[in-house]
């Protein structure tokens, strides 16, 4: 287990080298997170700026967004994370694995955060994934939607590595761990989203 850092900005630093290694598939990837409750709180710092991220990143890159999006973008995201942390807890326990719960959220948070700022570039340098043809009644694809593309797949890589290198479940265990994480997110994502 990594030793406490000194700073934010090292637990920052220290967090980014780890998802290399997370989505990498390397062995050591767990000796970059700080899973004391210095680190928990940290990763919360993480989640809170990735949410900032999500809903203000956009508008600071210059791409203009209907009044409320934001706000909206914060509750869907936090509603989201609160269920995958809840049926992580249950599914861990069922498992006997209730260890694995803190490191779970810890590396998940700092994975988030990165991942929002990853989306943000990539909507700034390659435009929205998705624009809605004159009709206004279907989503199309554009040149933004292959890095989006590219990010989902990193997602599940980093997804299965969490749940293999940092929770370190057994195979059938992290398929099971990763699918209730997935399902979980997506179905929530397509209830909430038409709410929003």
């Amino acid at each position: 287990m990594a030793q406490p850092t000194q700073t934010f900005f090292d637990e920052l630093i220290a967090a980014a080298r780890g998802c290399v290694a997370l989505l990498t598939g390397r062995r050591n990837a767990p000796d970059y997170f700080d899973f004391s409750q210095r680190g928990l709180v940290g990763s919360f710092i993480a989640l809170v700026l990735s949410l900032a991220v999500q809903a203000f990143g956009p508008q600071l890159i210059g791409i203009s967004t209907p009044p409320g999006v934001s706000m909206s973008v914060v509750i869907l995201a936090s509603i989201v994370t609160a269920m995958q942390f809840g049926i992580a807890f249950v599914v861990l326990r069922l498992l006997g694995r209730n260890d694995g719960f803190v490191p779970f959220v810890v590396v998940q948070n700092w994975a988030t955060l990165f991942q929002g700022i990853l989306a943000v570039t990539a909507i700034g340098v390659f435009g929205q994934p998705f624009a809605m043809n004159t009709a206004g009644e279907a989503a199309q694809l554009t040149s933004g939607s292959i890095p989006f593309v590219v990010l989902g797949i990193a997602a599940l890589v980093m997804s299965v590595n969490i749940a293999r290198l940092i929770v370190t479940l057994r195979p059938t265990y992290v398929a099971l761990f990763v699918a209730s994480q997935l399902g979980t997110a997506l179905v929530l994502q397509l209830m909430l989203g038409s709410m929003f």
